[in-house]
């Protein structure tokens, strides 16, 4: 990797890391799911200091080559996301189906009431 991307990288991720603790502090993200981009981001940040990392691990999974490890990783990483977004979707629609009933129940109190 060359130097200027090395610096290139090391810089967005520096960028993307103070945005995500800057969304944290506003209270614009929970915390929950901000871990995901730090860590995404400190890994990178790790295998920009330390490029034999990736290779090591490579090694170590059975890859051959080091691209077709991060296709499979950030596959498995976005389809992890997105089941994660599912569940969270779904809560929240029963949550807002509660709500509802809740609300229609006390509209019928207020009605009576007049």
């Amino acid at each position: 990797m060359g130097l200027r991307l090395k610096i290139g990288v090391l810089a967005a991720m520096i960028v993307l890391i103070l945005l995500i603790v800057h969304f944290i502090k506003k209270d614009n993200i929970n915390i929950k799911y901000a871990l995901i981009w730090l860590v995404s981001a400190c890994l990178m940040l790790v295998f920009i200091f330390v490029p034999k990392l990736l290779d090591i691990v490579c090694h170590i999974l059975g890859f051959e080559l080091v691209t077709n490890m991060i296709f499979l990783i950030a596959i498995f990483v976005l389809y992890s996301i997105c089941f994660l977004f599912t569940v969270i979707v779904s809560t929240q629609n029963k949550k807002i189906n509660l709500l509802i009933q809740e609300l229609s129940i006390l509209k019928q109190e207020v009605e009576k009431k007049k």
